[in-house]
């Protein structure tokens, strides 16, 4: 923290002279009822609210990248601070802290740094399976491209686009200081004006911290073996030798797209893998299916739609492995960690891990789509995922009311729930059950144009057996502005 402080602090000096930069500011305030907040009014808000806050708030400043790259060199700042007073928990963070450098379409980031909304924030995680903006960010290094960068000789029809990037998870866990390795490779075909397909793989991976033995060990061709996702040595935790180095979850990612004159029409698809068994495909149809689309005309009324399916119950079969028959056996080496024992690959337990218990969460909350439901944390500590096995319909529409020009968002989610293939949903006699949910979410913005500042009102509403039966309402006020 100390050095990105320097970096912001040097970069600001630079601004004080800059010609043709100005700084952005946001701040925002608001509150909510009741207790328990519905799932609609506290999803995706980048953990600044939660499902027990009734009073909020956030302010930063930033200086953002030049909107034309006319110079190759350009830098950008920010910070912004987060608080929330909720009926369990007070909350204050900061919520963004970095400094970025571009060199064409390089770019090098310190700090803590939310990633962009997709899809108008229509989308239930982003367009990403496996990282929504349901929870905080992460603080940490990254390098990559600032957008798709044409191949030498056939740039106009082939580009690609990477990340690599290193981050430390900062909340009570089961394994502290819990390290994140996130590599990422994409390429972009456009054969015709206005149409693109796009696909690419995604890996990350949760490695070193200390457990309750003490510090995980990981020296250079320790994190060299995690990032090449091979097995560890004999000094590694048994897990990472019987496995890979490292707790690794993934996605396999595709899009088509098509711009018209009129209107923009995207197809995407995450397939989301846990082991090697996922990346054979073995837990097809897993994924997030997704549509949008979204007109650059006479958008008043209906501008933009998503509809999204999520399927997550097959994870590979129900068992991960098998007692082998007497024949089978004999075939096998006595001295393997799986003697006696037929590897299937199933139960691949989405965003859970023996040794990383607290799994895939951040702070308590999902850092995957919303739908991957945590435990409830116990003295601040979760315990992972208690439902990922599901299968949800989301639906989101935005637009234009033609009275004071109020914007409208509509959000509506219907899932069935069975936990996990471990840890079933039952009933009181036994059985196991699927839990239905029904989710919904309106919002209406009205313009600073009617007021001195954007004014929000959230309308939510929770029926089903996942969550409380409820409804409530948010009211938020925010303002943006230039220094």
């Amino acid at each position: 923290m100390r050095w990105i402080g320097i970096i912001i602090l040097c970069f600001g000096l630079q601004a004080s002279h800059a010609q043709k930069r100005k700084v952005s500011y946001r701040f925002e305030t608001g509150g909510g009822i009741p207790q328990q907040l519905p799932f609609w009014l506290h999803t995706n808000t980048f953990g600044t609210i939660t499902p027990d806050s009734y009073l909020w708030g956030s302010a930063g400043v930033c200086l953002p990248f030049r909107s034309t790259e006319e110079k190759a060199f350009d830098y950008s700042f920010g910070i912004e601070g987060s608080g929330s007073l909720g009926h369990q928990q007070n909350r204050l963070f900061l919520s963004q802290f970095f400094g970025q450098m571009r060199w064409k379409k390089l770019v090098l980031e310190l700090g803590i740094h939310h990633r962009p909304t997709f899809y108008e924030g229509l989308s239930a995680s982003n367009g990403d399976i496996l990282y929504s903006n349901n929870s905080r960010s992460m603080p940490g290094i990254s390098f990559a491209s600032k957008e798709y960068i044409p191949l030498p000789w056939i740039g106009k029809w082939l580009s690609f686009r990477f990340k690599y990037a290193e981050y430390l998870m900062t909340d009570k866990r089961y394994t502290k200081d819990t390290h994140v390795h996130n590599k990422l490779l994409a390429f972009r075909l456009t054969p015709l004006p206005g149409f693109s397909l796009e696909g690419g793989i995604e890996d990350y991976a949760q490695w070193g911290g200390r457990n309750a033995q003490g510090k995980i060990k990981y020296d250079f061709q320790d994190y060299i073996d995690m990032v090449r996702i091979d097995s560890g040595d004999e000094d590694t935790s048994l897990s990472d030798q019987i496995n890979k180095l490292g707790n690794h979850i993934g996605r396999h990612f595709a899009q088509i797209s098509y711009i018209h004159s009129q209107f923009k029409a995207t197809l995407y698809y995450n397939h989301l893998f846990e082991d090697g068994s996922g990346m054979k495909y073995q837990n097809w149809p897993d994924g997030l299916y997704g549509i949008y689309f979204t007109r650059t005309e006479n958008s008043r009324y209906f501008k933009s739609l998503v509809y999204e399916f999520y399927y997550t119950k097959n994870q590979s079969g129900p068992l991960h492995d098998r007692p082998a028959t007497p024949d089978e056996q004999s075939r096998q080496d006595s001295t393997q960690y799986h003697y006696g024992r037929i590897i299937l690959g199933g139960n691949d337990n989405y965003l859970n891990h023996g040794e990383y218990r607290s799994g895939w969460t951040l702070f308590g909350q999902s850092i995957g789509a919303p739908f991957f439901t945590p435990h409830p944390p116990e003295d601040g500590l979760t315990k992972g995922i208690s439902n990922n096995r599901f299968y949800a319909h989301h639906i989101g529409i935005c637009g234009e009311l033609p009275l004071w020009d109020i914007r409208y968002r509509l959000l509506g989610s219907y899932s069935r729930n069975y936990g996990t293939y471990s840890q079933p949903f039952y009933n009181a006699k036994g059985e196991t059950i699927a839990k239905q949910q029904l989710s919904l979410g309106l919002q209406l913005i009205l313009p600073e144009q009617k007021l001195p500042f954007h004014t929000v009102l959230n309308i939510g509403y929770d029926k089903g057996s996942l969550l409380k039966n409820t409804w409530g309402i948010t009211l938020s006020l925010f303002n943006t502005g230039i220094f």
